[in-house]
């Protein structure tokens, strides 16, 4: 009995010392899986960041251009007001006409 008894656990404390191998080879695994994952996610957000960074870029430079192409339109207008006053004032008057006729046409429809 004693010879069974000696056999068990010595097979236990082979069975514990397996399982503990195992368990520090599996936490190792993770681990090693762990800083992959953490290295393909640290390229991934580098690519982002600079994907991000030149489509910032792209959007300051079309910013700039459209706040230019606005500017030289405001300018123009500006320059154009100033030297035709009474033709200005008649565009506007014209269009506020054509407004006020498609308001009055839309209410009248109703």
């Amino acid at each position: 009995m004693n010879d069974i008894r000696a056999d068990l656990l010595i097979h236990k404390d082979v069975l514990i010392r397996d399982a503990n191998t195992l368990l520090a080879d599996v936490q190792a695994l993770l681990r090693d899986v762990a800083d992959e994952a953490s290295l393909e996610t640290a390229q991934a957000r580098a690519q982002i960041g600079s994907r991000l960074q030149a489509l910032q870029d792209r959007l300051n430079t079309q910013r700039q251009a459209a706040q230019m192409r606005v500017s030289q339109w405001a300018d123009t207008t500006d320059r154009y007001v100033h030297s035709h006053p009474w033709e200005s004032m008649g565009s506007v008057a014209a269009v506020a006409a054509v407004a006020g006729a498609l308001v009055a046409l839309a209410v009248t429809r109703r």
